[in-house]
């Protein structure tokens, strides 16, 4: 899995490829928990290059969309791969968390 990261004064921009399973999770996690404990800024997620993605990550994007709710700041998934999408549908979370 491969994350890249951009901020700018009021938003963070965070893209994932690759794999998002339990073995590779860990790097994504420890960002969501510095999200979490302190940045005061909207997240835009582009999973578009994702080709996988299991329980774990989807925990993950969860508990993000979660504390960004409670410091009333958006997250959304504005882009997805066909298998992202797929799954978020069929999790029924794709209402909640894709624009």
């Amino acid at each position: 899995m491969n994350i890249i990261t951009t901020e700018n004064d009021n938003l963070i921009n965070i893209s994932i490829s690759g794999s998002a399973d339990s073995t590779g999770i860990r790097k994504f996690i420890e960002l969501v928990d510095s999200i979490c404990e302190g940045k005061e800024k909207d997240v835009d997620l582009d999973l578009s290059e994702l080709e996988y993605m299991d329980s774990t990550c989807i925990s993950v994007l969860l508990k993000l969309h979660k504390f960004q709710k409670q410091k009333n700041k958006d997250f959304v998934i504005s882009k997805a791969s066909y298998k992202v999408s797929s799954l978020l549908s069929l999790c029924s979370l794709s209402d909640t968390l894709m624009k």
